[in-house]
């Protein structure tokens, strides 16, 4: 069968036309790569920080919050920023470790800031001490900008309509992939209770049947006082005692070539190094120089003194 000249012909221009009309097109991918806008999430915003004026107002600035994160290896932390008149009044603190190969328990580390101390642990993990105000602050900013390419853009309102999250996040990353923004997890409005002040103080006995509880709220240097981190040793349960309740409760039995440790009686201070600080947290650890146990505000003020002592 033979087929037509005008025919084959009209055939191939059609080929030719539809072929260069597909390379012309855009690829789906290309979109990607420019900048996205916010759209009507901006709209939601504005409400919810209308909403939050409000309501701040109505609980006279008094609530919490939470942020949580988790891996998903299975460790994670937990911090609670608690806010009394638009300001800062305790900041908390809870970790736990990814399981250990060989059956160990696993790590847990617990601390509490309060009053000038906030903001002053070195842990990076924990939520930056901040007001709700200041996160709508973060979040307003970060909304007056485009969506970076390969990123997605997400605002997130809880229940009431307030802000947990606000933030860009890359998509190239499958898992774990850090946000850029504001990120919590809950909120809660009202007056909020501080930690209770710490128990009567047990004898040794009885916190070893109670289960070797840290009193609620006590912070420890380095996260766990079940380890010296100067000689690199575990600590026995009688040290860890001596170290939570010092004088206060009756001090177990020790083995008799090994001193008490008498954390109230020290050395004195050479007269030069003028007064320690008055406003010291409650954790209780060995100090430098030989000076006995003590806070670890008073410890970094003993080593700066015996650095620049040094340095004369």
């Amino acid at each position: 069968m033979k087929i037509p000249t005008c025919s084959f012909s009209h055939l191939v221009y059609t080929l030719l036309f539809l072929s260069s009309s597909l390379a012309c097109a855009p690829l789906p991918s290309q979109g990607k790569e420019k900048d996205e806008e916010w759209g009507g999430q901006k709209k939601q915003f504005e409400k919810s920080f209308s909403l939050w004026q409000k309501l701040k107002d109505k609980h006279q600035g008094n609530y919490s919050y939470t942020k949580k994160w988790s891996s998903w290896s299975g460790f994670g932390h937990t911090t609670t920023i608690i806010v009394s008149k638009n300001r800062v009044t305790e900041r908390k603190f809870e970790s736990i470790g990814a399981p250990h190969p060989d059956g160990r328990p696993v790590d847990k580390n617990r601390w509490a800031e309060r009053g000038d101390f906030i903001g002053s642990a070195s842990d990076t993990q924990a939520h930056p001490a901040k007001t709700l105000d200041l996160l709508y602050a973060e979040a307003k900013e970060l909304l007056a900008k485009p969506i970076p390419p390969f990123h997605k853009g997400v605002l997130r309102l809880n229940e009431e309509g307030l802000l947990l999250c606000c933030y860009t996040q890359d998509t190239r990353i499958a898992d774990d992939a850090p946000v850029s923004g504001v990120h919590i997890t809950s909120i809660t409005l009202g007056n909020q209770k501080s930690l209770p002040p710490p128990e009567t103080p047990l004898s040794f006995e009885q916190w070893v049947a109670n289960g070797k509880k840290l009193p609620e709220g006590m912070m420890f240097i380095g996260g766990s006082p079940w380890f010296n981190e100067s000689t690199g040793q575990k600590r026995t349960a009688q040290e860890v005692y001596q170290m939570v309740y010092g004088k206060k409760g009756k001090t177990p039995p020790t083995q008799p070539n090994r001193p008490q440790l008498k954390p109230n009686k020290r050395k004195p201070f050479p007269k030069h190094w003028g007064d320690p600080p008055r406003r010291q947290t409650r954790d209780l650890r060995p100090l430098p120089g030989g000076y006995g146990m003590g806070s670890g505000t008073l410890g970094r003020w003993i080593q700066e003194n015996l650095d620049r002592d040094q340095g004369k």
